[in-house]
């Protein structure tokens, strides 16, 4: 059975979808500049924007090209269209993996993790490429209304090859590390569960390679836009429910508050280490209270500062999981 998508659903769900992944991204934002938490997660978000932004402006030259276009800005509505779908789906997967990095204690995880993102970069490169080669080698699709190019088969073992490699790896590495650490139990699988909802993307890309392979236009960029929304949500899930975490506990942590624990922070312990670990949960990051201490000087608390302790020692940022 064929799902008949016409060029009316590809414009409301490139204008609707896109937008608002674009606002639950600005609230990630929003909130993250607020609490002057700022990192690399939060850059590769704000990149998501420019790509979406791409995405709709490319499609919307596709579905309704003006008769002042030239073929010239009709070919380059398409391209735009392709690389703000990669842009936005690697921006939001290179979110995630940062979001994960600041989590990890340093060591062999954390090096492991780099060459995640590496690899994260090479993939979204070869598949850039590997669209614009095969479109040029082919180059009659220019000619046609509306104007998208067939990539075919290669193309679409290509994206679903990576998918399947970029989302295990986004699965598998949150899992493991919070495996080594004694959280409680419902904190433990509310984090889970906000890490595995990458595996939404791989269901959706699933999707979106067959419609590659059936060579039905506007399914594929339906399904395409699809993706791109889940993915950007998804991205900014673990800030938001951060932020709702801590609201709907506010009143119940204000005892460990008065006792000096903080409310930004859950205090566990790490399976191999002997101290408390405070996990701030709006920014995953660990403290260890047992390793070294430091003066924090006085004045405006630093861009990257968690505020976990807002005088007297701060603790190492990290902790230090011996199991890595």
């Amino acid at each position: 059975m064929v799902i008949t998508i016409t060029a009316k659903d590809v414009h409301d769900i490139d204008i609707a979808g896109l937008t608002i992944a674009i606002v639950v991204t600005f609230t990630r934002l929003g909130i993250r500049i607020r609490n002057r938490k700022l990192g690399w997660d939060d850059f590769w978000a704000a990149f998501s924007i420019i790509g979406a932004i791409l995405l709709m402006t490319g499609v919307l030259i596709i579905l309704d090209p003006k008769p002042s276009m030239t073929q010239l800005t009709l070919v380059a509505g398409y391209y735009i269209t392709s690389e703000g779908f990669y842009t936005i789906v690697w921006t939001s997967r290179l979110s995630i993996l940062c979001t994960i990095i600041r989590i990890a204690p340093p060591g062999a995880m954390r090096r492991i993790l780099y060459g995640v993102g590496v690899l994260f970069c090479v993939m979204w490169t070869f598949l850039a490429m590997q669209e614009i080669v095969i479109c040029e080698r082919e180059p009659g699709w220019k000619e046609a209304v509306p104007t998208q190019c067939h990539l075919g088969k290669s193309v679409a073992i290509s994206q679903l090859t990576t998918d399947i490699i970029a989302d295990l790896c986004l699965l598998i590495a949150p899992l493991r590390l919070f495996w080594n650490s004694m959280l409680p139990t419902g904190h433990r699988l509310r984090l889970n569960i906000v890490f595995s909802t990458c595996l939404l993307t791989t269901i959706v890309s699933l999707v979106h390679a067959y419609w590659i392979f059936a060579n039905l236009g506007l399914n594929e960029i339906f399904t395409g836009i699809f993706e791109t929304t889940i993915s950007m949500i998804v991205a900014s899930l673990n800030v938001i429910v951060g932020l709702l975490y801590r609201a709907m506990t506010k009143e119940s942590s204000l005892p460990s508050e008065r006792s000096g624990t903080g409310a930004q922070g859950i205090e566990l312990h790490g399976r191999s280490t002997t101290g408390p670990i405070s996990v701030d949960i709006t920014t995953t990051t660990y403290t260890d209270a047992e390793a070294g201490a430091f003066k924090v000087p006085k004045g405006p608390r630093g861009i990257y500062d968690d505020g976990l302790y807002e005088t007297g020692d701060k603790r190492s940022e990290v902790a230090q999981f011996r199991g890595y």
